[in-house]
């Protein structure tokens, strides 16, 4: 490999981290390898003219007598990727929650992502299916809007207010509204968007793949809300909000070590019985899915309360059996 050659990619490698440097630091830093011949600030003026022919946008600014050469932030993808050994297990994990954004604006964006990432981690260690989405609520097959997914995530990067319309799976008509959008969230195969609803003062979750329209509400001056994961969450069992209970569970004495060994709900509290069986305490609300999650786990606990739990329980058992 011909010297100038080696001079232009230690060129690229040193301009790629980000630094800034004179032809002087360009040409010391060559030269302090043993392996390599001292040069002249010329060559090193010629080796980046070269890198100008060959498209790289290198940025010149003077500085005192002296000028600077760097290459910009966005273009700064030159440098080379070294991945640590203990980082691999790291790309396996981000490859797996990828998988997410499928049917989204940036499928084909991700799908080139991931093809890069193989070749730091090749292989797969998720599968590319949810299994959960397919046996609990089903696979949602409704693909996202590329302008609705834009703007959401715009919204979240840039808060602001937006004027949002919507139309919820059970809904006859689209509603519109106001919201802050705050976070992205991956639930059950479907992606979802936790946002703050300022005429009612609390937090909505609504279904990327049902919202029709999105556009700045420039004329909303109310002062943007800050948003908290812990008070979203506490407000809700899975992505659904509600009226909060008080919620007790007694739970058999062979199932005890597996439930505490989860985390159910982050109000949750376990009490031990005499009789190696324990009561599961949350505060949370009624939701479609604490409801299902009760009755699936119905031959290893019993609802001690509220009363209202308990009943739509036996009702809905009752449904099912009804021939």
């Amino acid at each position: 490999m011909s010297q100038q050659i080696l001079r232009i990619l230690k060129i690229l490698h040193l301009l790629s981290s980000g630094r800034a440097m004179t032809t002087n630091e360009i040409a010391d830093a060559i030269a302090s390898n043993p392996d390599r011949k001292a040069v002249s600030q010329r060559q090193i003026q010629r080796d980046l003219a070269v890198l100008e022919e060959a498209g790289v946008p290198l940025l010149r600014e003077s500085m005192g007598r002296s000028q600077v050469w760097s290459i910009p932030s966005s273009y700064r993808n030159l440098a080379p990727l070294s991945i640590a050994k203990n980082e691999v297990l790291s790309i396996y994990l981000l490859k797996g929650v990828l998988q997410a954004f499928r049917a989204t604006r940036v499928e084909r964006d991700v799908d080139t992502l991931l093809r890069k990432l193989d070749r730091a981690a090749p292989g797969t260690v998720f599968m590319e299916t949810d299994l959960v989405a397919d046996v609990s609520p089903g696979r949602f097959i409704n693909t996202v809007s590329d302008e609705a997914f834009e703007k959401v995530v715009d919204a979240i990067v840039d808060p602001h207010w937006d004027r949002v319309t919507y139309r919820s799976i059970n809904a006859s008509v689209s509603k519109t509204f106001v919201v802050s959008f705050s976070r992205l969230i991956n639930h059950a195969g479907r992606l979802y968007v936790a946002a703050w609803h300022p005429k009612y003062q609390h937090y909505i979750t609504l279904a990327v793949d049902a919202i029709e329209h999105v556009e700045r509400a420039g004329d909303v001056t109310d002062t943007l809300h800050v948003f908290s994961e812990g008070a979203f969450r506490r407000e809700r069992y899975g992505v659904y909000d509600g009226k909060q209970h008080s919620i007790v569970l007694r739970i058999n004495k062979d199932a005890a070590p597996f439930f505490k060994s989860r985390e159910w709900h982050n109000s949750q509290q376990f009490r031990t019985l005499r009789n190696g069986t324990i009561e599961l305490s949350m505060f949370a609300p009624l939701s479609p899915e604490l409801i299902s999650w009760v009755m699936a786990w119905a031959h290893e606990l019993t609802v001690l309360k509220p009363k209202l739990l308990a009943d739509e329980c036996r009702n809905r058992a009752k449904r099912v059996l009804r021939w």
